[in-house]
């Protein structure tokens, strides 16, 4: 869902000034349609199967049919949006890179992961040297391939920040005096391994130990379920079941009102290329507890703490800030405030003005 919020909210601000001069077609798995307005606004599609989501078999499928189809379509310029250049490509290729994964061992589980994260490598360099603009998510991103593709340098690069919608900036407002639940935090992800829950578990029964009542929500679902049940055997063993819920996913109107009324939203992960759900909150004035290690930080700045990945006893104490120095969680708040508000698409997608081939008027 991240991905959709992502490339659609991109897509909206870029259609609006090259429609209808110019044409948008977008491929895309048969289950997963664009939405109702791009496709009222002009966008045309093309379906994929879904027998081709596996990620080996959309690379066979790419490499087999992706140049044709160009053709046939008569495409000008190509945007992946993968990270990595399309195969047998015949016109300019532009890359919106949106996944560190590859680039963080910590994430990386197994075998197969870290042989699934090479290939991922691979075809990230050939993109970092081939592709006709390089677009990221972040400056920490572009870090990434930068680290990981030493002594080249990209064609072109921008850097395009992920936009709110704007149904969130309007509940943000309407919200903005809703009384906040005293030392409640809020964790908001797809809650993979590597996402910090058990540092923040840890957290929590710290503070607690310091006789602060703190609660937690984790909203989101578990993809991996041997976590969800070790997170949950770590609730169980600190005795904190009435004071940290596994909420799993909820309705859009419950989460802007978790994030409106919790004192803080903390995600302890080590693996984040943006982080929406940290802008979000900060929407709606939420100060941040994140990591240093990964986008957030970046995107949050002033905003909060960040500090070391799987450290429960600084995760601790920069929650305690949050929760019990009212001054200070004002000055997050209203720095949270102002780094939302420049988070609209218009202004975010701006970097899509610039690939090589496409005439803004």
């Amino acid at each position: 869902m991240s991905g959709q919020h992502v490339v659609y909210g991109f897509l909206r601000p870029t259609a609006r000034w090259m429609l209808p001069e110019h044409s948008i077609t977008v491929l895309h798995y048969e289950s997963e349609q664009p939405p109702f307005d791009l496709l009222d606004a002009g966008v045309q599609t093309r379906v994929v199967s879904n027998q081709y989501r596996d990620w080996v078999r959309r690379a066979w499928w790419e490499l087999r049919n992706f140049g044709s189809v160009s053709r046939e379509i008569g495409a000008d310029v190509v945007l992946s949006v993968s990270g990595a250049v399309t195969p047998g490509c015949p016109v300019p290729q532009a890359v919106l890179c949106q996944n560190p994964w590859c680039y963080i061992p910590q994430a990386q589980f197994g075998w197969q992961q870290r042989f699934k994260a090479r290939l991922q490598r691979l075809g990230y360099a050939k993109a970092f040297r081939n592709a006709d603009m390089m677009i990221y998510l972040s400056g920490h991103l572009r870090s990434l391939y930068q680290k990981g593709n030493p002594g080249v340098t990209e064609n072109r690069a921008d850097i395009a920040n992920v936009g709110l919608n704007q149904d969130t900036f309007d509940t943000a407002s309407e919200m903005s005096d809703a009384q906040r639940e005293p030392f409640s935090i809020l964790s908001v992800s797809a809650m993979a391994p590597w996402k910090g829950a058990e540092t923040l578990v840890e957290a929590v029964h710290r503070l607690h130990q310091r006789s602060i009542p703190a609660t937690l929500k984790f909203v989101g679902p578990w993809p991996v379920e041997s976590y969800h049940q070790r997170i949950k055997s770590l609730i169980a063993a600190h005795s904190l079941d009435d004071h940290v819920q596994i909420l799993g996913k909820v309705s859009d109107e419950e989460l802007h009102r978790l994030y409106a009324t919790s004192r803080v939203f903390s995600l302890m992960s080590c693996c984040e290329s943006f982080g929406i759900p940290a802008a979000e909150a900060m929407a709606f004035g939420t100060p941040i507890v994140s990591t240093n290690c990964c986008a957030i930080a970046e995107i949050c700045e002033g905003a909060g703490r960040f500090g070391t990945y799987d450290d429960p006893e600084w995760t601790a104490n920069a929650l305690e800030s949050a929760l019990v120095n009212d001054t200070q969680w004002k000055t997050w708040s209203d720095v949270a405030r102002s780094n939302a508000s420049r988070l609209d698409w218009q202004t975010c997608a701006k970097a899509f003005q610039q690939i090589p081939g496409l005439v803004k008027h």
